[in-house]
């Protein structure tokens, strides 16, 4: 939609998988921004670029090209707040005393990829391009690319008291509804705001932002499991097909956080996963209760919860072709001899089933 925008996938977690004997790479990219001292490379392109193409960095010139891709931008609707890179991704700082803008350049790919290595590098073999965020947004509308994060925390709360001076100016800030907050925090009281008042406030930055996949064998399919990182939403794809995965479902870690700020949801014990950086496959050899299921573990929420698969009744095929075999690196693979009876999962009833903290 935007001609010349670009951005850099920059994978917070990847999963190897072996299908066919082939290995393949799966990417969450999420996404990030890097601080070196007083050196910080995200800025919001208004910052950058006026809007009548004047750079306003020091010494700094644009390339025309550039230029004219950033004012059509712009004609689009692009938001003048959206976070762009001054790193070398984007200039041309091999004249230091004379930097130029070659490219606008934002973060994260918005979704996960496949890979394929090769002795000359990576082959992207799949993306998911702006799946995740459409899905998201038709699942779960509140959720749609907000932001639940430790900024979100009580003001003198277990969190605050142990942070900088610089955090807790943040925290009160989001807490303030003459600021950043809300007037009703999801008790009837004014504090930080509910993930369903932060709509579309991360689209201008990384999106969903998703920062953790893993893969295993569940229901005699190969998944894989992702989760955004500002929204708690879980993706659960069938890659048994490694060049054309299909989405099964969307699940949120975190419903009370639709109407209920984190430490409003955490009292009531009702918050779920925030911030969801730690997850685990669990096959079924590897369960404790013998059923396939993630593990999720929120980063800033505390929590770890277990999700169930619940796989359905199983149906008979017979098959002549070859045997594909799908698994995750290093773990068994399942096969079975030609013209043997497979037995496979009717993926439209697949769901997940909450086991409850553990």
């Amino acid at each position: 939609k935007f001609p010349g925008y670009k951005t850099l996938r920059q994978p917070d977690s990847i999963a190897v998988v072996s299908v066919d004997g082939i290995d393949y790479i799966l990417s969450a990219n999420e996404g990030d921004d890097k601080e070196y001292g007083d050196f910080e490379e995200k800025m919001k392109a208004k910052d950058v670029i006026a809007s009548d193409g004047t750079v306003k960095l020091a010494k700094m010139t644009v390339d025309s090209a550039a230029l004219s891709n950033y004012k059509a931008q712009n004609d689009l609707g692009a938001d003048s707040k959206r976070r762009v890179t001054i790193g070398s991704a984007s200039i041309d700082y091999s004249t230091p005393s004379a930097p130029k803008i070659t490219d606008m350049v934002g973060f994260g790919g918005r979704g996960i990829s496949i890979w394929k290595p090769a002795d000359a590098g990576l082959t992207l073999v799949w993306d998911s391009g702006s799946q995740m965020e459409v899905e998201q947004c038709s699942a779960y509308p509140w959720a749609h690319n907000g932001v639940q994060d430790e900024e979100f925390a009580l003001v003198n709360g277990v969190l605050y008291n142990a942070s900088s001076a610089g955090l807790q100016s943040t925290i009160r800030e989001m807490n303030d509804p003459a600021v950043d907050g809300c007037t009703d925090r999801g008790d009837g009281q004014a504090g930080a705001c509910p993930l369903g008042k932060t709509i579309d406030s991360r689209s201008p930055k990384d999106g969903a932002a998703p920062e953790a996949i893993v893969a295993g064998v569940a229901c005699g399919r190969l998944l894989a499991v992702t989760a955004t990182e500002k929204q708690g939403t879980a993706f659960v794809y069938d890659i048994s097909e490694i060049a054309s995965p299909k989405l099964l479902y969307v699940r949120h870690l975190s419903p009370a956080s639709e109407k209920k700020s984190p430490g409003i949801a955490y009292t009531a014990r009702e918050l779920g996963e925030i911030d969801p950086e730690g997850m685990v496959f669990l096959e079924a050899a590897a369960s404790p209760s013998g059923k396939p299921a993630v593990l999720f573990g929120g980063a800033w929420s505390g929590t770890v919860s277990m999700w169930e698969f619940e796989c359905p009744a199983t149906t008979t095929v017979k098959t002549t072709a070859a045997p594909t075999s799908h698994a995750p690196r290093g773990s068994h693979v399942y096969a079975a001899p030609i013209g043997a009876t497979v037995a496979f999962a009717a993926l439209a009833a697949l769901s997940l089933g909450h086991a409850g903290p553990v």
